[in-house]
């Protein structure tokens, strides 16, 4: 096996699950009962993450303040991820990367015991040998998160290991670092996708197109 290493993105690379972000708010909102603005996700697009938390409790009402919010936005992603599934053809392909003896493991800007969560409901957490959690000046913008998980992976070479990405910020990140880059399509990523094609050795718009005579 030519790339015997594989790095996952998990939101929009295995689950169909980048939809549930921009839900985040409204699901919140909503959990205390109260009835969100249609228009929220617009109003809220300006501002940080302080500002939302801001925003929302004095707008709504909540319950809460700045320190508890992360937890009620935390388990509002958590009701959400209930709602997800896999991407089309990801246990046949992992199922076959595995009987290839292929090292496999998740590289996400989710949480990690939230992707634990997610990766066990769906039934593929373990076909991973480890998640990592890629936040706080450890993002995918800079390579090392990447180079760091192929060692954790037993690996040295970049060349050697495959990054699954539907972001074009991380599949540009692993592609210009020496990585083996498999794009997938997303209607989250749809705009970027001309460029995502561009740094991807392939481009995929299901599991099912995986070419394995190029691995």
């Amino acid at each position: 096996m030519r790339y015997p290493y594989w790095i996952f993105d998990m939101d929009g690379t295995l689950t169909d699950s980048m939809p549930i972000w921009s839900e985040v708010p409204y699901e919140l909102v909503r959990g205390f009962g109260k009835t969100p603005a249609p228009d929220l996700s617009r109003v809220l697009i300006p501002m940080s993450a302080f500002e939302t938390a801001q925003y929302l409790i004095a707008t709504y009402d909540l319950p809460l303040t700045i320190d508890s919010y992360t937890q009620a936005a935390m388990d509002a992603v958590d009701r959400l991820y209930r709602t997800v599934s896999l991407k089309p053809g990801v246990e046949q392909m992992l199922a076959r990367l595995d009987e290839m003896g292929a090292r496999m493991c998740v590289c996400s800007a989710t949480w990690q015991f939230m992707v634990e969560r997610v990766l066990r409901r769906l039934g593929i957490l373990d076909r991973f040998q480890f998640v990592v959690s890629a936040q706080e000046g450890h993002t995918k913008h800079e390579p090392a998160v990447f180079y760091e998980t192929l060692h954790r992976l037993g690996g040295q070479d970049p060349a050697q290991c495959v990054v699954c990405e539907d972001a074009l910020y991380a599949a540009r990140t692993a592609h210009d670092a020496g990585f083996r880059v498999i794009g997938v399509a997303d209607a989250a990523s749809k705009p970027d996708e001309p460029a995502i094609r561009a740094v991807s050795n392939q481009f995929l718009t299901g599991w099912d197109q995986l070419d394995w005579s190029r691995l």
